[in-house]
């Protein structure tokens, strides 16, 4: 199943999301949601790791900054 969700951007950003999915001859809700996959995967292979934090606790308090 999957979580639809809202994302604001600057108009710069969007105007290059339309033309990199029209591009690729897809949506760009469907571009943006490979990017995210993408940009998790990356974030997970480097390390981070947020599968053990308490609901609301940041990265820097869970370093005990």
């Amino acid at each position: 199943m999957s979580k639809r969700i809202q994302v604001t951007v600057p108009d710069r950003l969007a105007e290059e999301l339309e033309k990199w999915a029209d591009y690729d001859g897809r949506p760009v809700s469907n571009l943006c949601a490979y990017l995210l996959e993408r940009a998790v995967s990356e974030a997970k292979r480097e390390g981070e790791d947020w599968s053990t934090q308490q609901d609301g606790e940041t990265k820097e308090h869970s370093k005990g900054q």
